[in-house]
C-alpha cells in the first residue's frame, strides 16, 4: 500500500476493532469451529483520510482457552477497513467430561494502521477480547464399542450399549446408525441408514440396542469405524439433533482348520486312499462342517469330493479318507492338493469357508497286487503235475473274491485252471493249487505259464490284474529199470500179447 496523501496535522482517527461469536455453543468430547466476527468501528475525529481507519496485517489467535484446547494456530485476516466486518474460523477442542456452562476465552488481535498525529508513522497494536462460549445443559450420547462375533462373509447380531452423559433427560430418541465399507446394518444403505427406538433416557441412564450386521467376505481384520447420530426431544418437547458419535465394531475371528496329518498309498495304476486328520482351530465349536479336497493332477481321480466332519469343539480333530484312482499314464512323483471347509456361520445362515489349504501327496510307482512264490514247479514229459502257489496281497488295502486263473499253452496244458480266494489283507499270504501237462515230445527246458487275478477292492469295485508269468521246468521221463523205459514195456507187452495169442492158435488146433 503507498503512503497516504500529505493531510493536515489535525486530520486525526484510527481504527476501532470489536471481537464476536455469535454462534458460540460447542459440544464435549468434539472438535469444534468457532467462527469469530471481527468488525471494524474506526473513529475519526478529524478530517476524512480512510486510509488511517484501516487496519493493516490484521492476525487472530486463540490464547487463554481456559478447560479447551486449542488446535488453531495464529491467523492471518488481512486488512479490515471501516466498517467491514469479517468470519475467521478457528478451531478448539472441547474435553467430554466439561460440565455444563459459560467459558471465557480470550482472543488476541494484531495490525497495524497510519498514525498522523505528529508525524507521518505506521503503528502496529496488539489487543486482547474475551468472547464467550457455552457448553450448553442438554442430553448428551456416548455408544460403547460394538459387540459381535459376527466374522468376515457373515451375517449376525451385533449389540450398541447407548448412555446419555448429558445434564438433560432425551425423550424419544432415535438413533440413526450408519456402517463403513464393508458393513451393512439392517440391510441399510449410506443413503438411507438404519433407524433404531432408542426411547426416554435420563442423565446417566443407558440402554442397550441390537442390530444384525452384514460383513463383507473381503473385511480385513482390525477396527471398523460406525455413525451413530441421535435426534430427541428435549423438555419442553422441541426436537434436536445431538452430534454423531463415532464407535467401533471389530469383526469376529474368523474360524480357522489346519490339516494335522496327511496319509496316502498311491501308486501308478491302481486305487488308492489319502487320509488324514484335521483340526478345528476355533474359536467357535462346529457341528456341520464339509472338508472339500481338489486335486491339482488330472492323474488322481476322487469321485467324492466333499467329506462330511463330525461336530468338532475347537481345538478337537477328526480323520477324513478319501479313495482316490490313479491314472495308469500318470508318472509317479508328488502331486498338489487343496483342500477347504464349508461350514455354517454363527447365525446359522451364510455359509462360509476357510481355505484353501495346500497338501502334497507321492504316487509311487506301478507295483504288481501279488507276488507269486513256489517251491519249483516241474513237470515230466508225458506226466501230469498239481502244484501249490503262495500268493501274497502287496496292496495297501484289503482284497476280497480273489478269481486266480492260470493260462498254458503247447506243450503244456492243465485241466485245473482256476482257484479262488475269499479275501487277503495286506501283506497276507495263501496258496492256490493247480496242475499242469506236458507232452510227451515237450522239451526239457523251462516254459512259461500265464496268470491273471480278478478281485474286488474295498470299495466294491471290480478289477483285473495285469499277467503273471511263471516258470514250469519240463524234466524226462522216468524209465522202468531195465525194460527200456515206455519203449521197453510196450515191447513186453506186444510178445506176451503174441506169445499168448500163438498158444490160442495151438489150443485150438488141438481141440
Amino acid at each position: 500500500m503507498g503512503l497516504p496523501t500529505m493531510v493536515s496535522a489535525a486530520e486525526v482517527g484510527k481504527p476501532n476493532l470489536s471481537v464476536y461469536a455469535p454462534d458460540n455453543e460447542v459440544q464435549p468430547g468434539t472438535e469444534n469451529s468457532i467462527n469469530l466476527k471481527i468488525k471494524n468501528d474506526a473513529e475519526l475525529k478529524a478530517g476524512s483520510n480512510s486510509q488511517m481507519l484501516t487496519a493493516n496485517g490484521v492476525t487472530v489467535e486463540l490464547e487463554d482457552t481456559g478447560p479447551f484446547e486449542v488446535k488453531s494456530g495464529e491467523t492471518p485476516v488481512g486488512p479490515i477497513q471501516d466498517g467491514q466486518m469479517v468470519e475467521v474460523p478457528q478451531r478448539i477442542e472441547v474435553p467430554d467430561d466439561v460440565e455444563p456452562g459459560k467459558y471465557e476465552v480470550t482472543v488476541r488481535v494484531r495490525y497495524s494502521h497510519w498514525n498522523r498525529i505528529s508525524s507521518m508513522e505506521r503503528k502496529t497494536e496488539t489487543k486482547k477480547y474475551d468472547v464467550t462460549l457455552v457448553v450448553p445443559d442438554e442430553p448428551r450420547f456416548d455408544v460403547d464399542t460394538v459387540k459381535s462375533d459376527v466374522e468376515p462373509g457373515a451375517s449376525g447380531e451385533a449389540m450398541l450399549e447407548i448412555t446419555n452423559t448429558g445434564t438433560e433427560r432425551a425423550n424419544e430418541t432415535r438413533a440413526t446408525i450408519a456402517g463403513g465399507t464393508g458393513i451393512t446394518v439392517d440391510g441399510a444403505t449410506a443413503e438411507a441408514p438404519a433407524e433404531e427406538a432408542i426411547g426416554d433416557l435420563e442423565p446417566g441412564e443407558s440402554t442397550t440396542t441390537t442390530v444384525d450386521v452384514t460383513l463383507a467376505e473381503s473385511l480385513s481384520a482390525g477396527e471398523k469405524p460406525i455413525e451413530v447420530g441421535f435426534t430427541y426431544r428435549d423438555t419442553a418437547g422441541i426436537e434436536r439433533e445431538a452430534p454423531a458419535e463415532i464407535t467401533t465394531l471389530t469383526p469376529g475371528p474368523e474360524q480357522t482348520f489346519s490339516i494335522d496329518t496327511l496319509e496316502d498309498t498311491l501308486s501308478v495304476g491302481y486305487e488308492g486312499e489319502i487320509t488324514g486328520e484335521i483340526a478345528n482351530d476355533g474359536p467357535r465349536p462346529i457341528d456341520d462342517a464339509v472338508l472339500i479336497v481338489e486335486p491339482m493332477s488330472e492323474s488322481l481321480y476322487i469321485e467324492d469330493t466333499r467329506y462330511a466332519l463330525p461336530a468338532l469343539e475347537a481345538g478337537e480333530t477328526a480323520t477324513f479318507r478319501y479313495p482316490t484312482d490313479v491314472s495308469g499314464q500318470a508318472d509317479p512323483g508328488p502331486r498338489q492338493l487343496r483342500f477347504s471347509v464349508e461350514y455354517t456361520g454363527p447365525s446359522g445362515e451364510a455359509t462360509l469357508s476357510d481355505g484353501p489349504m495346500s497338501e502334497r501327496v507321492v504316487v509311487d510307482e506301478r507295483q504288481d497286487e501279488f507276488s507269486i512264490t513256489d517251491d519249483g514247479v516241474t513237470v515230466q514229459q508225458g506226466k501230469t503235475s498239481e502244484f501249490a502257489l503262495t500268493i501274497t496281497n502287496e496292496r495297501e488295502q484289503t482284497l476280497s473274491n480273489i478269481d486266480a486263473r492260470l493260462y498254458a499253452d503247447s506243450p503244456l496244458s492243465t485241466n485245473n485252471d482256476e482257484a479262488f480266494v475269499p479275501e487277503l489283507e495286506p501283506g497276507e499270504s495263501t496258496k492256490i493249487t493247480f496242475d499242469v501237462s506236458a507232452e510227451s515230445a515237450a522239451a526239457t527246458e523251462t516254459h512259461p505259464v500265464e496268470l491273471d487275478f480278478e478281485y474286488e477292492t474295498e470299495s466294491g469295485e471290480s478289477k483285473l490284474s495285469d499277467v503273471y508269468q511263471h516258470p514250469i521246468d519240463v524234466v524226462p521221463a522216468e524209465s522202468d529199470g531195465g525194460g527200456g523205459g515206455f519203449m521197453g514195456s510196450l515191447v513186453t507187452v506186444m510178445i506176451g500179447l503174441t506169445i499168448a495169442g500163438l498158444g490160442g492158435v495151438a489150443w485150438w488146433r488141438r481141440t
